[in-house]
């Protein structure tokens, strides 16, 4: 069951990651698409995604939250770097960190959202019975 729970997140967080790649690469200053860059926001969005499996464990809600947050803002800040995306210039790296932190608090909300709208369903259900 963890091993199934594990590769779901995995999956979910790279196809968010290559969502957001892509917009990326349509509105943003992406002029081609590099293998070696796609790889890279595949791992760094999978690494996410382990860190998401800890949420099916005992550990506090809130602190895999910090850990997750943690994990995606480090993942993504060093591909950023080793991609060239940004220079070693602290500013570029906390605007960057910066702007991870708020893409991860987007896609946390939404899916806090809907959580809390499935839930709402399944009570009224419940109390229909």
């Amino acid at each position: 069951m963890m091993l199934k729970n594990l590769l779901n997140s995995v999956f979910i967080s790279i196809g968010l990651g290559s969502f957001i790649y892509l917009l990326n690469g349509v509105v943003g200053p992406l002029d081609t698409l590099q293998p070696k860059e796609i790889i890279s926001v595949w791992i760094a969005s999978a690494l996410i995604g382990v860190a998401s499996a800890l949420y099916y464990t005992k550990i506090s809600e809130s602190l895999v939250a910090m850990i997750q947050f943690g994990v995606g803002i480090t993942a993504f800040t060093s591909i950023a770097l080793l991609n060239g995306w940004i220079t070693i210039n602290l500013t570029d790296i906390l605007f960057y960190a910066g702007a991870i932190f708020v893409i991860m608090l987007i896609i946390f909300l939404a899916f806090y959202l809907l959580s809390l709208l499935d839930s709402k369903k399944i009570n009224e259900k419940l109390n229909e019975k």
